[in-house]
């Protein structure tokens, strides 16, 4: 099942892309993948808020602030996260980037699968979305 969702999550992602163009504002692509993903029979939370815990030195937990995941998919039992960028391209080091930390802190948080989806500008060569799975 996650890697039919995986797959099918990428031809959005470059239907997207491709469709768009590079050059828009995250929250473009966002909601074109959030349109794209619900008419494909997902469940779409955009933006959805994500409590950021920490434990005190006596081992208490507590909530420290919020953050927001750019999109929560559900579809049947799966349960996947998307972090979206549209930045200039991630290149070689892809999991040194904030963005790669931040998703990673998010499935952590939530216990689910995600994927790190950057529609670069200037774009790549290729045209296509830069997509990095947390494996």
């Amino acid at each position: 099942m996650k890697e039919s969702i995986v797959k099918e999550i990428k031809e959005v992602s470059q239907r997207v892309y491709s469709s768009l163009g590079a050059g828009h504002e995250e929250a473009i692509y966002r909601d074109a993948m959030s349109v794209e993903l619900q008419e494909r029979g997902y469940t779409v939370k955009t933006e959805m808020p994500v409590e950021v815990k920490y434990q005190t030195s006596t081992g208490r937990n507590i909530t420290v602030g919020m953050a927001k995941v750019d999109l929560y998919l559900e579809k049947g039992n799966a349960k996947f996260i998307l972090e979206l960028k549209a930045v200039a391209p991630f290149g070689e080091k892809a999991n040194n980037r904030k963005e790669y930390a931040q998703l990673k802190k998010y499935l952590s948080s939530l216990g689910v699968d995600g994927l790190l989806i950057n529609f670069p500008f200037p774009p790549k060569e290729s045209k296509e979305p830069e997509i990095i799975g947390m494996d």
